[in-house]
C-alpha cells in the first residue's frame, strides 16, 4: 500500500493529459449536517466546487444524469432506506453520461459496503470521522489514485489480492496543526471556516476585535511550521492568495506521517520560535499577557 501521493496523473474525467480545476463534486448525504459541512468546505477550497447536494439516492440519479459535468461523487453508503442497494447506485452512477468517479464516505466501515464498493468501480473508501478537514485533499488525490483509503480501513484491504493491495493509496488522518491551541483553533475556526468578522469573533469569544486580528497574525505564523504534507496541495502559486486562503488550504492538509508519530515534539517554544526553520519574534504588539 502507498502511503505517499507520489507523483499525480492526469484527472481521469479529462482528455487532456492536464489536471482541471476546479474538479466538479456532487454529494450524497441522508445526514443533513453533514451534508452542508462537506460542501462547504468542497465550496471554499480552491480546487473544488458543487455541483448538487442531495439527501437520497433517488434524488442523487435524477440529478448525475441531468448534469453531465460532474467529476465525482461524494457518496454516504450508510443511506437508510437502502433502496436500491449499494451495489446498483454505485454502477448505476458510474455508468452515467459523465461517468464520474466514486468516493465513499463511511461512518463504521462496515466490511460489506466496503467490499461492494471495490467490486464495483469505487474509487475510494473513507472514514468520516478520519477525513474530517481534508475532505478536499481526498477528493483530488482520489482521481490519481487506483482506490484511496483512510487508515482505519488498512484491515479490510488485507481481504484484496496482493496485486491489489499495492495498488492501494492510504491518505493520513487528519489531526489539527499542534502548534495551534485550543484558544488559537477556536479562533481560526469562527473567523475563517465560520466566516465571522473580527467583532463577531471577538464578541462570541469576549475579546477585543484587535486581539481577533493580532491571533488570526500568529495563526498565520504558526501554520507555516511545516506539519501538513504538502504534496497533497496541487496548488501552484499559493502565496498569490490571501493569507487567510492559505491558512484555510495550509490547516486542512494531511498531516505528515512521520510528523504525527512524532507530534509530542512540537514544544511550545519551537512552536512559538521556529517557523521553517528560522527563528521569529511574535508579531509586534501580539500581548504576551493574553492566554492562548
Amino acid at each position: 500500500m502507498k502511503e505517499n501521493p507520489g507523483k499525480q496523473t492526469a484527472r481521469v474525467c479529462c482528455s487532456s493529459n492536464e489536471t482541471r480545476y476546479p474538479i466538479l463534486v456532487g454529494i450524497m448525504d441522508d445526514d443533513f449536517f453533514a451534508l452542508k459541512w462537506n460542501a462547504s468546505l468542497i465550496m471554499r477550497d480552491i480546487r473544488t466546487t458543487v455541483c448538487f447536494e442531495v439527501e437520497t439516492p433517488t434524488e442523487l440519479i435524477d440529478k448525475v444524469y441531468q448534469d453531465p459535468r460532474v467529476d465525482l461523487i461524494l457518496l454516504d453508503v450508510e443511506y437508510q432506506p437502502q433502496r436500491p442497494e449499494l451495489s446498483k447506485l454505485i454502477t448505476r452512477i458510474t455508468n452515467s453520461p459523465a461517468k464520474p468517479a466514486v468516493v465513499c464516505l463511511s461512518q463504521y466501515g462496515d466490511q460489506d459496503d466496503f467490499i461492494t464498493a471495490v467490486q464495483n468501480g469505487a474509487r475510494g473508501f473513507l472514514i468520516k470521522n478520519e477525513v474530517r478537514m481534508e475532505i478536499c485533499f481526498a477528493i483530488v488525490q482520489a482521481l490519481h489514485s487506483r482506490f484511496l483509503i483512510t487508515p482505519g480501513i488498512k484491515k479490510l484491504v488485507k481481504m484484496l489480492p496482493r496485486a491489489w493491495q499495492d495498488e492501494v493509496t492510504i491518505i493520513s488522518s487528519w489531526i489539527p496543526h499542534p502548534c495551534l491551541t485550543s484558544q488559537l483553533q477556536r479562533v481560526f475556526t469562527l473567523k475563517v471556516l465560520y466566516g465571522m468578522s473580527a467583532s463577531l469573533t471577538a464578541q462570541k469569544m469576549h475579546l477585543m476585535p484587535g486581539t481577533v486580528e493580532k491571533y488570526m497574525q500568529y495563526i498565520y505564523q504558526r501554520l507555516e511550521i511545516k506539519w501538513g504534507d504538502e504534496k497533497y496541495l496541487g496548488i501552484s502559486e499559493l502565496e498569490k492568495y490571501s493569507p487567510e486562503v492559505q491558512a484555510f488550504h495550509r490547516y486542512n492538509l494531511p498531516p505528515i506521517l512521520k510528523k504525527v508519530k512524532n507530534r509530542l515534539n512540537f514544544s511550545e517554544e519551537m512552536c512559538n520560535n521556529n517557523i521553517n526553520g528560522v527563528k521569529k519574534t511574535q508579531p509586534a504588539g501580539f500581548p504576551n499577557s493574553v492566554s492562548l
